[in-house]
């Protein structure tokens, strides 16, 4: 804690120069609401939480800096730390001050390369594709597999219950180039380990597209375990805009090897539909379906409608209730086989 509190005193130090020569950002999201989920423990019991991490978006507060280099070439940063509103503590458990964001780039013509603990390319890429465009992040499944109770023996093994193949990832060098429509990424995380430049790593490639009122995308992601094992993950999907609606549909398979377990594999595929009934209210709703392949399988459907209200052009009321419904090996230590959860909070953008 001591050290949290000394970096944040020398990162505020710091920012009054920065800020006179106008060239550092400061920007945050503050979320705050009461949620109640049903069945939350084998006596099916409901659970009433107030305050979180962030529901309709993740809470945050980070800064952003840029330097022109002259001849189009420019450097940037970002630092990101996220927070609990109920508590006002990191919203990581080890205490990782920016552990949403920290990135260095040199930026051109060219493209840009980011060094770094940041975003996955298959996040950057599904992205466009999802139908809350990672709203709800700790709802939905295809950012950070939330919700989804995989088997113990997959989650050790290293299977993954999301799309994008980790939402970040640490020592990360990524390659993004935009040219019309069309942009392409790459990237590769050092898994630094002794004696393997291989164990650890991951490296992606990902495509995005976007044209008038219709995206696709995709990414290819291959990693390896600490134990030299591989995982191999892909994620593809687009979005049509027809006037006042947006429809978005995305598919992602991943498959990880194990030396004596054979292999383990989740699929998860999911189709939404946003619908902006006034310049205030948004409505929205999407279904995903996760399913778990091993010796024993299991799927889990996903239900969510969503409504938001803008109060101003950074604040706004929403309110989402969704449908949680489990079977085979994705059924939860409770044996609870549903759940339904409701949210009503506020959100606001700095």
């Amino acid at each position: 804690m001591k050290r949290t509190l000394y970096a944040l005193a020398l990162l505020a130090s710091a920012t009054p120069y920065a800020l006179a020569q106008g060239n550092v950002n400061i920007y945050g999201t503050f979320d705050g609401g009461v949620r109640k989920l049903t069945n939350s423990n084998a006596a099916g019991d409901s659970k009433l939480s107030a305050g979180s991490n962030g529901t309709y978006l993740a809470n945050r507060l980070g800064f952003t800096g840029t330097e022109d280099l002259g001849g189009d070439n420019k450097i940037r940063f970002m630092l990101e730390s996220g927070f609990n509103t109920g508590t006002g503590a990191l919203d990581n458990a080890n205490g990782v001050l920016f552990n949403r964001a920290a990135w260095v780039s040199v930026a051109g013509k060219w493209g840009s390369l980011m060094a770094g603990r940041q975003y996955t390319v298959a996040f950057a890429a599904a992205r466009d594709y999802e139908p809350f465009t990672f709203r709800y992040i700790s709802l939905i499944p295809v950012g950070g597999g939330a919700g989804t109770t995989l088997p113990a023996a997959a989650i050790a093994a290293g299977l993954g219950a999301s799309a994008t193949s980790g939402t970040r990832f640490n020592n990360d060098l990524q390659y993004r180039l935009t040219t019309g429509p069309v942009t392409v990424m790459a990237e590769y995380a050092a898994g630094e380990q002794a004696g393997s430049v291989r164990n650890g790593a991951a490296q992606a490639v990902g495509l995005k597209y976007a044209e008038g009122p219709f995206n696709l995308g995709g990414a290819y992601t291959q990693k390896k375990t600490i134990a030299g094992q591989d995982n191999i993950s892909w994620t593809a999907g687009g979005g049509y805009q027809l006037g006042d609606m947006i429809v978005k549909a995305g598919y992602s398979k991943e498959r990880q090897q194990t030396p004596a377990a054979g292999t383990y594999a989740n699929q998860l595929g999911w189709v939404g539909l946003l619908y902006q009934i006034t310049p205030k209210v948004e409505l929205a709703a999407a279904w995903y379906q996760t399913r778990y392949r091993h010796t024993a399988t299991g799927e889990r459907d996903f239900f969510i409608i969503s409504c938001h209200y803008a109060l101003s052009k950074r604040s706004r009321l929403y309110v989402d209730l969704d449908r949680n419904l489990y079977r085979g090996a994705l059924v939860p230590a409770t044996r609870q086989t549903g759940q339904t959860g409701i949210t009503v909070g506020l959100s606001h953008s700095l």
